[in-house]
């Protein structure tokens, strides 16, 4: 891109000096056609000056749109990811049963409550005697749980939206790119611990841009950009449901 700009100032400049030569040394018939023709083509390489210049900011403004639409799905896929781990123990990778598992799982609504109570094992180790309201004994500190109800998965995640059945597929105008997910587990101090991933190749949303700037992005090392290839979520090889996107997308937490 730059190797452009730089061949079309020369060329300009080229032009532009052309044109005060012929001023010079040409027919005084031809002079105005020529130099009408030459400013002509003297415009046109400034405009291709403008838009080399301008396609890179594009592009990025492009390519940022089309990111956040696929880390919001990156960020439904983490929320039912945990809502599927905190009632089965694991992740999973298969499309169906996450559907399944929206449309017909609930959460259980509890209430937590922290509260204190007489400690009778305490109290009568140290040979206390107390009375019915603990007065001049230890006391213990308690969570007492209570079920309230349930909620369906479906109604707490998505509400009135069924975007859930097409939760591995990022959609923009004809561009549908695929999110990969894995899941399974690894060893950690000798217990088996649950991860999950998710990929998508950046490159598969950029499919009707410059390719040029397409294997830029791929090398992108910044702080405010998605490094690498791949938007990811989570990790095959850490305990990790982080995100490697910059904050101004969404929570990579």
């Amino acid at each position: 891109m730059i190797k452009l700009v730089i061949i079309v100032v020369v060329l300009a400049l080229a032009i532009f000096g052309i044109v005060k030569l012929l001023d010079k040394n040409t027919n005084t018939k031809l002079k105005p056609i020529i130099s009408i023709v030459l400013w002509a083509v003297t415009i046109l390489f400034g405009y291709l000056i403008y838009e080399s210049i301008q396609d890179p900011i594009r592009f990025d403004k492009l390519k940022e749109k089309r990111f956040q639409v696929a880390v919001n799905k990156m960020l439904d896929i983490k929320a039912v990811q945990q809502a599927y781990k905190s009632i089965n123990g694991k992740y999973t990778d298969n499309l169906d049963t996450l559907i399944s598992f929206i449309e017909n799982e609930k959460f259980t609504i509890i209430e937590r409550k922290d509260t204190s109570i007489i400690d009778v094992e305490k109290n009568a180790a140290y040979r206390i005697t107390v009375g019915p309201d603990g007065t001049g004994g230890y006391f213990k500190d308690i969570v007492v749980t209570k079920e309230l109800g349930k909620v369906s998965i479906k109604d707490s995640l998505f509400k009135d939206s069924d975007r859930y059945k097409r939760l591995n597929i990022v959609k923009i105008g004809d561009i549908e790119a695929k999110i990969d997910m894995k899941a399974g587990f690894i060893k950690k101090s000798d217990l088996n611990v649950p991860v999950f991933e998710a990929k998508l190749e950046k490159a598969k949303l950029l499919t009707d841009q410059d390719q040029g700037l397409v294997a830029k992005e791929k090398k992108v090392v910044s702080v405010d950009g998605i490094n690498g290839e791949y938007i990811l979520l989570g990790s095959m090889e850490e305990v990790s449901l982080s995100g490697n996107w910059p904050k101004k997308y969404g929570n990579n937490e």
